[in-house]
């Protein structure tokens, strides 16, 4: 993802929003669906580790 830098006084034309907040959209969905990547394998260790306390 790119870098945006707004300076005081700096306003988006209508279609430049459309295309931020796209972009943004976008970028918010695929790191929702890391997040779950993530959480779903930080479950996966936590459950491991949990049955092998359990064993022991």
């Amino acid at each position: 993802m790119g870098f945006i830098k707004f300076t005081k006084g700096t306003s988006l034309s209508a279609k430049d929003r459309k295309a931020l907040q796209k972009l943004l959209t976008a970028e918010k969905k695929k790191l929702q669906s890391a997040l779950k990547d993530v959480d779903a394998s930080l479950s996966m260790l936590g459950g491991a580790k949990k049955a092998k306390k359990k064993k022991k």
